[in-house]
């Protein structure tokens, strides 16, 4: 496993958090590819920690599906799969179209105008070219969004389907094609929210996201089909 040079640094975090958040950032930015051999014992070493924070920080991995915990054998990079896209995809759309049908009416203008600076903020990101720093901002306004809701149900199931597509979604927005298309959608989502129709925000909300499983999709295929050759 090529780990990073240098050594990981652990200030006030637990050392599981923080083998966790560094391992995930490397899956999701393609430090480490899918498939490839995750090693305990590098780990530890890297981080300066025993294997137990590192063993349960690869288990939290592997409930979000971006590690293969194989018992008596290699931890490996989870594959990308497609129909795993569609399965989280398709309940997230439902689910944050209905955060976005509840908050209308319920912003209010610090609402609004956080919404409007996780839009500059993304900008400015994609015109540095900034892919994790778009999916940052992006995360900042559905956040907003699904919190004006007030439904901690909705809140924590959206969130829980985030962690399996942020992977998915950092390659999505390396296109600047993909992340033009973000921000106008999500620009017409602030015009329906502001202007409280609720349906029109519910259905803004819901296409946004299948056009983000569609580009997925495309790109998932394109991106295993050059492994391949």
């Amino acid at each position: 496993m090529p780990v990073p040079q240098g050594s990981g640094v652990i200030h006030r975090k637990s050392a599981r958090q923080a083998v966790y958040e560094t391992v995930c950032d490397w899956i999701i930015t393609g430090v480490l590819e899918p498939g490839e051999k995750i090693l305990d014992s590098e780990l530890g070493e890297y981080f300066s920690v025993s294997r137990t924070p590192v063993r349960e920080a690869l288990q939290l991995l592997q409930s979000q599906k971006l590690v293969l915990v194989m018992p008596g054998r290699a931890t490996v990079v989870a594959p990308l799969d497609t129909q795993d896209i569609e399965k989280c995809y398709r309940p997230l759309a439902d689910l944050e179209a209905l955060a976005a049908e509840l908050a209308c009416g319920k912003l209010t203008e610090n609402d609004f105008f956080e919404l409007e600076c996780a839009l500059r903020d993304a900008k400015a990101a994609s015109l540095r070219d900034d892919a994790a720093a778009v999916m940052a901002c992006d995360e900042r306004f559905h956040e907003r969004i699904v919190q004006a809701a007030g439904n901690e149900y909705v809140r924590e199931f959206s969130r829980t389907l985030m962690l399996h597509i942020r992977r998915i979604k950092y390659h999505y927005f390396h296109l600047p094609a993909m992340r033009e298309a973000s921000a106008a959608q999500h620009m017409g989502i602030v015009e329906a929210l502001r202007a409280e129709n609720a349906p029109l925000a519910r259905d803004r909300m819901r296409e946004h996201w299948l056009r983000a499983m569609r580009g997925c999709l495309n790109e998932t295929v394109a991106y295993l089909k050059k492994n391949e050759e």
